[in-house]
């Protein structure tokens, strides 16, 4: 028998040192915040920035080239090479699911699947998102071009290769505990749409877009932002990988099963799992639709349809209304879902959508319809933004609970995003070539052609009503969250089975929580005495009478968090 493959499993991520914080098997308050809320941050700041201003930049630095003179076949022929370039580098992505799924299915590590490669990946992320925005020469050289596409090629095929992929699977991967799984998809929702979002949003794209970057002919504030952007995620990535776990990973590697399952076996039970299929048709649309619509169709319908161009402020008002329902959604979304469920709460939200999205195409220059639309818009998106990860996430349980297989991240499911790239591949970048093709010009403060501007509505829109719409006939045939108890309750038996029949005590999940909880802060209070000590030595202090300050200091900390539990549930 051929010896199995196996990455990691020695070297750097064999170390103690590089071990998650995290100690506990059920979820808690500080991974919630560190891991999933403050940690992701980092790249998703980076990340997305680039996302909202690629187009701008290119479509920016392409004018730029050509002098302003966006009739020329100068013009025109940058928008072709980008389309091609945008196209190629999808093309070339294809293989990157099918690497990311081999990646994944021989990695065998104490830091579980994914954390190690995303760690990995994300600062290749940021170095090449750096150098991507550092212009080394003027744009009307094609050297320029020359540099920036292999940054660009590079940023998105190696960059952001496991970045999607571990936002999307990490929440299965940190528990099998269904309230756990729905806090971990909250928290990150939460960073990834409401902080992120409002920082991006309400200051990139409403103060700096159109007050500072839009002016600015040397295009350096593209540079500046990102490189700033680019310092601050360093640190936020290593904390967000340092307060992550893979529980799921753990459990299954502890029963034998890892990773190295026949892909033949692995497509039966993706494809074997209509819960599974029913959300990928959903998500293939939606990322159709993104890929179309490109990042910047909002700020060009509001400048020039809505003719915000001559009027900033109109951007920011817009911007922020339509930040508003995404804010109160964070509050709100929660109980809500708790109460009528995911399913249920995502298909009235896309139900909205679909009818601000009517409201908009009728009426496509009125300002204060555009607002009232763009506010509809965003109500309706609160339950997908927030919640439905959870959900989608829970496919892998019904997948497991049937085959025996745990998939997040592994080949079959590679090669499957891999066939999705194929799909999104052509309309990469058609966006931007239908527009320079039009005669647009992303420098215009003045005219744009008429028909450009009717593009803009349709793209604006009319992607969005249609993609809404397949999500509401897709979502009534989604009824998961009904049998997700039994479900986990299963695969908790078939764990415990496995763990007998190995002849090895048992322990249910809440007594080994419990005494992973005494063990950390047995362990902490190691930890505290021994740097007390080292203080002490240090400072020449009496260790016995700053021990005694630090014990009742301790004391009185309990006291009054007991207070507030005791008051809690007397309420």
């Amino acid at each position: 028998m051929a010896k199995e493959k196996t990455l990691l499993s020695k070297g750097l991520f064999e170390k103690p040192f590089m071990d998650s914080k995290v100690r506990t098997r059920s979820v808690t308050t500080k991974e919630l915040i560190l891991g999933h809320v403050v940690g992701p941050l980092g790249l998703i700041m980076l990340i997305n920035t680039i996302a909202s201003l690629m187009e701008i930049y290119i479509m920016k630095q392409m004018s730029v080239a050509v002098h302003g003179d966006v009739t020329s076949e100068a013009y025109k022929h940058l928008g072709t090479l980008y389309y091609w370039v945008a196209l190629g580098t999808r093309l070339l992505g294809l293989p990157m699911g099918i690497f990311t799924g081999y990646l994944m299915q021989h990695t065998k590590s104490r830091q579980g699947r994914m954390r190690p490669w995303y760690l990995i990946f994300g600062f290749v992320a940021i170095f090449t998102g750096f150098l991507m925005f550092l212009k080394p020469m003027p744009s009307s050289e094609n050297g320029f071009w020359i540099y920036f596409y292999i940054f660009y090629v590079i940023y998105n095929l190696l960059g952001t290769c496991f970045y999607y992929l571990f936002n999307t699977n990490i929440v299965s991967l940190t528990s099998r505990n269904l309230v756990d799984r729905e806090k971990v998809a909250f928290a990150r929702k939460l960073s990834w749409t409401l902080i992120s979002g409002t920082l991006i949003g309400m200051v990139i794209n409403s103060v700096l877009l159109p007050y500072v970057i839009q002016p600015d002919e040397t295009l350096n504030s593209f540079f500046y932002l990102i490189c700033g952007t680019a310092l601050l995620s360093i640190p936020l990535l290593l904390i967000e990988y340092f307060y992550t776990r893979e529980r799921v990973v753990e459990d299954v590697q502890d029963t034998g099963e890892g990773s190295n399952i026949p892909v033949k076996a692995q497509f039966k039970a993706l494809f074997h799992d209509k819960y599974y299929v029913l959300l990928l048709i959903t998500t293939i649309i939606v990322a159709i639709a993104d890929n179309f619509r490109g990042t910047n169709v909002q700020y060009y319908f509001v400048s020039y349809v809505l003719g915000g161009i001559n009027d900033p402020s109109l951007f920011m008002i817009y911007t922020i209304l339509t930040g508003v329902p995404l804010g109160i959604g964070a509050f709100i979304i929660y109980p809500i879902t708790k109460r009528f469920g995911i399913r249920n709460t995502t298909l009235v939200g896309y139900i909205i959508v679909c009818l601000a999205s009517i409201i908009g195409m009728l009426f496509p220059t009125n300002v204060m319809i555009a607002y009232v639309a763009g506010f509809l818009k965003q109500l309706g998106y609160i339950p997908a933004a927030y919640m439905l990860g959870a959900l989608t996430s829970s496919c892998f349980d019904s997948i497991e609970h049937s085959s025996g297989y745990r998939l997040e991240g592994l080949l079959a499911v590679g090669i499957i995003g891999t066939l999705q790239n194929v799909l999104d591949a052509p309309v990469a970048g058609l966006y931007e070539t239908i527009l320079t093709t039009l005669g647009f010009d992303a420098n215009s403060t003045g005219f744009q052609p008429a028909a450009a501007l009717t593009f803009l509505g349709v793209a604006f829109y009319g992607i969005e009503f249609v993609s809404s719409l397949i999500n509401v006939i897709i979502l009534p045939f989604i009824d998961l969250e009904k049998k997700l108890p039994q479900i986990n309750k299963d695969l908790q038996e078939r764990k415990k089975q496995a763990v007998l029949a190995r002849g090895e005590e048992w322990i249910e999940p809440e007594e080994q929580d419990r005494i992973d909880r005494e063990n950390s802060e047995r362990e902490q209070e190691e930890n505290r005495i021994r740097d007390l000590k080292e203080r002490c030595a240090k400072k020449g202090l009496d260790f016995e009478v700053e021990n005694e300050k630090a014990l009742k200091k301790i004391a009185e900390k309990k006291a009054k968090a007991e207070a507030k539990a005791s008051k809690k549930e007397r309420k």
